[in-house]
């Protein structure tokens, strides 16, 4: 997993913790402010009919004046987020008191509830009216507005919103530490992923004693690379002995060889078979010689090693080293390169790695062509590509397959490890080797990271 991919996955759960906690949340908040807003709305009518019986029993004490005199006393309280209205009347419909204008049509006299729109406030409120009829016959109407309801709602509804808005980015702020602090292991556990395929198989992942599941995902994975471990380097022991053994016998049989061609050529008879078998031994001997540096490559002693370097110079060495042979075959090689190009590696290593692409494209390129070598050293890193003009790669996903070659060029001189032992070096130097079919030819790319001092 790449660090944006671990970016993007921490993200990705802390914006679902996130949105998780505003969805309960946010029903947590609707379901109170309807029940403020219910409770409200309960409290107004209980208001109104509890307005009605004082008016009532004001009747009782002191009759219609005392009624008249409490009307005039509460018509006279005014404030922007309350509203009261009453209308008296005595039993011909004469008004009495109060500031209400006109009866309202549909109003009856047994305390029932009746909402009517008060246009005079923006937006439009709601008149909750009740009326009661008095012992002399005479009737009364009480009008509340609503604007209390709503102003008190209006504080509800803000402080609503302010709460999940505070709530999310206190969600979003704390589930981003939380997810930071639980994928911390797994970054670890990527880290060393990382150094192990740039070739340290010592490398393990370190435990942090906690004994949770990344403990104990951590001993598995490490018992996992430890066996993994011991079949690479048994598999590695087991090449470097083959190639051992077979070597020494065959070198012996080459030097009776030569010993046979020898004598063979000072009585005059037919050696060229001496000869195909020379060339047989030779093409073995430099198979196993091959596998045994491949293994030390790959085992990476050398790292230890690693000093700075200039690519460039290396790469315009080894040019020099085949521009006559590049002649021979009636071609030419083109450079163009970046230098200075310091690296921190292995100079000899780097060196064969430019001579073998630069030896397998003129071998597999088509005659009297050019082979392009560039070098191209900046932000951070350094590619090296060395193309040629000709068929191209019969199999370009297995260029780097140990031992592979294609149908054409088992028809040329070689062992198929090249290539392989190309990307091994690079790997050992933190870098990679593709290898891909052009337009008029093929290419292979040898990305490496230049050195820190640089």
């Amino acid at each position: 997993m790449t660090p944006r991919a671990g970016r993007g996955l921490a993200l990705r759960l802390t914006l679902l913790n996130a949105a998780i906690v505003g969805l309960a949340l946010l029903a947590v908040v609707v379901v109170m402010v309807w029940m403020a807003e219910r409770a409200m709305r309960e409290h107004l009518a209980e208001s109104v009919a509890a307005e009605i019986e004082v008016l009532v029993a004001d009747y009782l004490i002191d009759g219609l004046d005392g009624v008249i005199g409490f009307i005039e006393h509460r018509e006279v309280f005014e404030s922007p987020h309350h509203g009261r209205s009453y209308r008296l009347e005595d039993t011909t419909g004469r008004h009495l008191a109060g500031h209400w204008p006109d009866w309202p049509a549909g109003l009856s006299t047994d305390g029932r509830l009746l909402r009517l729109p008060n246009a005079q406030r923006q937006p439009p409120t709601q008149w909750w009216i009740a009326a009661a009829r008095l012992p002399d016959g005479s009737r009364v109407l009480v009008a509340f507005d609503s604007i209390e309801v709503r102003s008190v709602m209006h504080t509800i509804h803000r402080a609503a919103a302010l709460t999940v808005a505070a709530s999310l980015i206190l969600a979003l702020v704390l589930g981003m530490l939380i997810y930071r602090a639980a994928l911390a292991p797994i970054a670890t556990v990527r880290s060393v992923a990382e150094q192990i395929i740039d070739g340290d198989l010592s490398r393990r992942i370190p435990e942090r004693g906690s004994g949770d599941e990344f403990d104990a995902l951590a001993r598995t994975l490490n018992r996992m690379l430890d066996r993994i471990s011991q079949l690479f380097e048994s598999l590695r022991n087991s090449t470097e002995a083959i190639a051992h053994d077979l070597r020494s016998p065959l070198a012996r049989h080459r030097t009776r060889l030569e010993q046979a061609l020898l004598e063979a050529e000072r009585r005059g008879a037919d050696a060229d078979w001496l000869q195909e078998a020379i060339a047989e031994v030779d093409q073995v001997l430099g198979t196993f010689q091959s596998l045994l540096q491949l293994a030390t490559v790959e085992a990476g002693a050398a790292r230890s090693a690693f000093c700075q370097v200039d690519l460039a110079a290396i790469v315009e060495d080894a040019v020099s080293l085949y521009d006559a042979d590049a002649a021979a075959r009636g071609m030419r090689i083109e450079t163009l390169l970046s230098a200075p190009c310091p690296l921190l590696g292995d100079r000899h290593l780097l060196f064969q790695a430019v001579i073998n692409l630069i030896d397998n494209a003129l071998k597999y390129g088509a005659a009297e062509q050019c082979v392009s070598v560039q070098l191209h050293c900046a932000a951070g890193s350094a590619e090296l590509r060395v193309r040629n003009q000709g068929a191209g790669f019969e199999h370009p996903e297995r260029a780097f397959e140990r031992l592979f070659r294609g149908d054409t060029a088992r028809r040329s001189p070689g062992h198929g490890m090249g290539l392989t032992l190309v990307r091994a070096i690079a790997r050992l130097h933190g870098g990679e080797a593709t290898a891909s079919n052009c337009r008029d030819g093929a290419e292979v790319r040898i990305r490496l990271p230049i050195a820190p001092s640089a």
